[in-house]
Order: C-alpha cells, then structure tokens, then sequence
C-alpha cells in the first residue's frame, strides 16, 4: 500500500485521516515523538491543561500535540461514543489543540476493568519535538498508530463487528487477525518501519493467550513486549483492541 497519509506541517507530523481522531501519526523529518504518561491518569479537561502546560514549558506550539490515549469509567453504546466525541473535541479546542477537520491528532481510548476512573481521564500524551543529535532521518520515523478494534466499514455499527458476539477462542482469532491486518495498513499508510515498534498495548477482558501469536507475530514485539490492560475497548460490543507506538523518549510525569 502506498502512503496516503496527510501532512500537518504546524504540528511536525503526518496523519491517517479518521473522524474524530486519526488513525495515527508519524514524525516527520527533523521531528521526534516524545510520549508523557501521567503518573495518575488526570480528569479529561485538566490532563489537557496539563499538556499544554508541558508544551509551553518546552517552546513547542499547541499543533505539537499528536496522540492522546484515554482512560473511561465505562464502554458505552456508539450513539453515547460519538456524543462523548463531540466533548472530548470542545476540551481539545479550550486548550488551542487542534481539534478541527480533518482531526490530525490520534487517539486510543479504553475503560479499564481495575480501578476505572470516576470520569474520563488523560492517561498519557505524545508530542513532537526537535530531533537532536541525529542527521535528519537518521534512527528511523517515530509513529503512534491509534487504537484500533474490531470494526471495519459497514451499513450499521453492528454489522460491522467483524467476527460478531463471538468471543470463544476462534471468535477472538479472527478479531485479532482483523485488528492487526488494519494496524500493519496503517503503517503503511503512514510509510513507517514495521520494525521500529517499541511497544503495543492490548485491551481485551478475555483471555490473550489464544490470540498472542497473532499479535505478536505480525510484529517484531518479542523484545520489547506486549503490555496487556484488562478493559473494555471505548463502545460496547467490541471485545479486543490494540494500538501500537514506536517512540525515540517515554516519561512518566
């Protein structure tokens, strides 16, 4: 697949284009990912202020902002997902991110299962910043590409669970072939390095095992791992979701 990706040169990073969020991003030229993750995951609206606070600490511009990863008290049904899309965009654009079509920044969101939040929270932000120390396009493209679950493009949501309320052993097979075959599209999309994948992060509550070959194998992850969060993914009816990061600097804040 040839890139298809979109330019979003105020922020220093290509995009996928999605809806509400793209479907990743990558660094571009002269540019890293740097990846804070709060050391408590913080209410939506003050985790972007945070963010932005972080930003101007560094000089970097408020388009800087790549990814944010979310953490929700619960999954909810799709019409409540896009309305909760709508506030999550207005809290972007109170804090001058960009927050306006075609929505450069990407996004994965989940509702854990062990100490969920009161009300959706910031778990972690990424950024672009300067590359230092490297000839430009020296160590590879820095990229996050966004959660992705089982959903592919159809009359209704519910047509388009691939794999259906199936979540045997079998069920969660072909979800997970689905899931990884779209991420790896993705990356194309975006021209990255399958192999510069320093991390990925799956949300499921149902046993990984039957399916951690397929996500493990479709990638170069037997170094740096597979992190596994017991949650739901953001609507209900999905079962299993993944997103993946291959990030130069991670810090906790």
């Amino acid at each position: 697949m040839q890139p298809r990706s979109v330019p979003f040169a105020p922020g220093g990073y290509r995009f996928v284009p999605g809806r509400q969020f793209s479907g990743g991003v990558a660094a571009e030229p002269g540019f890293a990912l740097r990846r804070v993750r709060f050391r408590e995951p913080l209410p939506l609206a003050r985790g972007l202020a945070a963010a932005r606070a972080i930003l101007d600490a560094l000089g970097r511009p408020p388009e800087a902002l790549a990814a944010c990863e979310l953490r929700s008290p619960l999954p909810l049904p799709i019409a409540e997902f896009l309305a909760f899309n709508e506030t999550y965009l207005a809290a972007l654009r109170a804090n001058g991110f960009a927050a306006h079509p075609p929505y450069p920044i990407g996004r994965s969101n989940l509702a854990p299962i062990l100490a969920p939040p009161a009300e959706v929270a910031l778990f972690a932000v990424t950024f672009t910043v300067p590359r230092a120390g490297q000839a430009e396009g020296a160590g590879g493209t820095d990229f996050f590409i966004s959660g992705k679950p089982e959903t592919s493009a159809a009359a209704s949501f519910e047509e388009g669970i691939v794999g259906g309320a199936d979540v045997s052993p079998a069920g969660l097979r072909v979800k997970a072939e689905y899931v990884m075959a779209e991420l790896r599209a993705r990356m194309a999309e975006l021209g990255v390095e399958e192999h510069r994948v320093t991390g990925a992060q799956a949300y499921t509550i149902h046993p990984l095992e039957p399916v951690l070959e397929i996500v493990t194998g479709r990638l170069p992850l037997a170094w740096g791992g597979l992190t596994l969060v017991p949650a739901h993914p953001p609507v209900t009816g999905l079962a299993f979701e993944v997103d993946l990061r291959a990030i130069s600097e991670e810090c906790v804040a």
